[in-house]
């Protein structure tokens, strides 16, 4: 289905101008308004304005205008694209509250009115009930703008929560947003710039389990008297556990996945839309936060599937709200940890095995070495020097002396005595035997055995010859 057009209504301030488009379309737009109400007593206001991209040049022109016209009020643009929407986004920053009224109207914006209704208390007011009205007469409907994914809306952030509002309250009551499209009465909000003790997230932590269940916890900053913020008292009927002085935290464990979505809307600190769902073993988690101005984190068991984090570390998914033009997601598996439990267990049995035998090895070994040499182990290298140098030695060196020679002496009387005869004989002869020869033995000694001629020298072992000089030379 094609957007409609209905009759295009020119008027000349920036504001009503962009509203003479958005009358000639049925669904195809997107209009947001938001102020933020600073401490110091400024506002910020911001303005974002896009059309479908099926409308073609036409309506691009008109947007062009628009951008013309607010540049020349001094607001800072920059260009929007989402969804198939092509537009911009108009910006002025630290707006005095007394000068926006008339910094506004300068705009186009008809109807607004701000008041100091008593000290340090203020109304701000916009009937918007002209807008609606003409919006519906120009064939613009609900479903149209559904359809097509278009709105249009209003919010205001405060320090604290306001005084009064007929708006729909978030994020702890510090923001009010109304659906311009609906409004039948005037919209307002009276407030003050020092707040009325609300406190709002400075960050929001997930941390998903194994076992499927998740702690959660929330950071506030730098809050002024705790025991006053009846914010904390619903948090702890709920069950939630607050801890903290100046810097506080609320932190609820194990809830199940199935359950984080409703526990964390419960809180009325702005989670509405947070959403949870698991399709075949895979976690997606969303949520559309605009407008929010605090961190949002995310802890998984393992490595997300998919993601449009504005950091990622490891398992860590962090998300600047401030920052997003878009629901955050991410994709995720809880992986079982059983394998690596058994591969663990295998380990760590291995481990102990071992060190039990270390152990045993370590006692035994010590056990011998206290033993000493009584430790039949040692015994074959210890005890062999006194076995070969104690008895042996004593065998072969003291007893051997006198058996060679004590009973030779006793022997003789023994042999001698008998044999009185027999040892001179034995003797007597022998010595000249053994004398007389010896000397001959000179090769000049002449023997009748030997074949040389008798050089006139006697022959051994005969007698001289008769009437010859045994003394006598033969030279002579």
């Amino acid at each position: 289905m094609e957007c409609k057009r209905t009759k295009v209504v020119k008027k000349l301030a920036a504001f009503v101008l962009i509203f003479a488009v958005i009358f000639s379309l049925a669904g195809c737009i997107r209009y947001e308004a938001r102020a933020k109400v600073n401490p110091d007593g400024t506002v910020d206001f911001a303005l974002t304005y896009a059309i479908s991209t099926e409308l073609g040049d036409e309506m691009s022109s008109s947007i062009q205008d628009a951008q013309k016209e607010m540049a020349s009020q001094g607001w800072d643009l920059e260009e929007y694209k989402q969804d198939k929407y092509n537009g911009f986004i108009a910006t002025k920053k630290k707006i005095a509250i007394e000068d926006l009224e008339d910094e506004l109207a300068r705009s186009g914006f008809e109807g607004i009115t701000i008041d100091e209704v008593d000290d340090g208390i203020y109304r701000f007011e916009w009937d918007t009930k002209s807008l609606s009205s003409d919006a519906q007469s120009s064939g613009v409907t609900a479903d149209y703008l559904t359809q097509y994914g278009g709105y249009m809306k209003f919010s205001m952030e405060f320090p604290g929560v306001p005084i009064e509002t007929n708006g729909s309250s978030s994020d702890g009551g510090k923001t009010v947003e109304w659906d311009l499209f609906n409004t039948k009465e005037p919209i307002y909000a009276e407030f003050s710039f020092s707040g009325s003790g609300a406190v709002s997230p400075s960050s929001a932590t997930v941390t998903v389990h194994k076992n499927k269940k998740a702690d959660i916890e929330i950071l506030f900053e730098e809050v002024e008297d705790v025991d006053e913020v009846e914010l904390f008292e619903d948090l702890e009927d709920q069950g939630w556990e607050i801890d903290g002085d100046d810097d506080v935290t609320a932190t609820i464990k194990d809830v199940a996945l199935d359950d984080i979505a409703g526990t964390l809307e419960d809180t009325e600190l702005g989670f509405d839309g947070f959403d949870i769902e698991e399709d075949d073993k895979i976690y997606t988690l969303e949520w559309d936060a605009p407008n929010k101005d605090f961190t949002f984190v995310l802890e998984l068991p393992n490595k997300a599937e998919d993601n449009n984090a504005t950091d990622e570390d490891e398992n860590t998914l962090e998300w600047d709200l401030s920052e997003m033009d878009e629901p955050i997601s991410a994709e995720f598996k809880i992986k079982s940890g059983s394998n690596m439990l058994l591969l663990i267990g295998i380990i760590g049995g291995s481990v102990v095995v071992v060190g039990i035998v270390i152990l045993v090895i370590v006692l035994i070994a010590k056990k011998k070495k206290n033993k000493g040499p009584k430790d039949p182990t040692p015994v074959v290298a210890v005890p062999q020097a006194p076995q070969q140098f104690t008895p042996v030695a004593p065998q072969q060196s003291v007893p051997a002396a006198p058996q060679q020679y004590a009973p030779q002496a006793s022997a003789a009387p023994q042999q001698y005595m008998p044999q009185a005869p027999v040892a001179p004989q034995q003797y007597v002869p022998q010595a000249p035997q053994q004398y007389v020869p010896q000397p001959p033995v000179n090769p000049t000694a002449y023997t009748s055995n030997s074949n040389l001629p008798n050089p006139g020298l006697p022959q051994i072992g005969m007698p001289p010859a008769q009437g010859t000089d045994p003394n006598n030379n033969q030279n002579q």
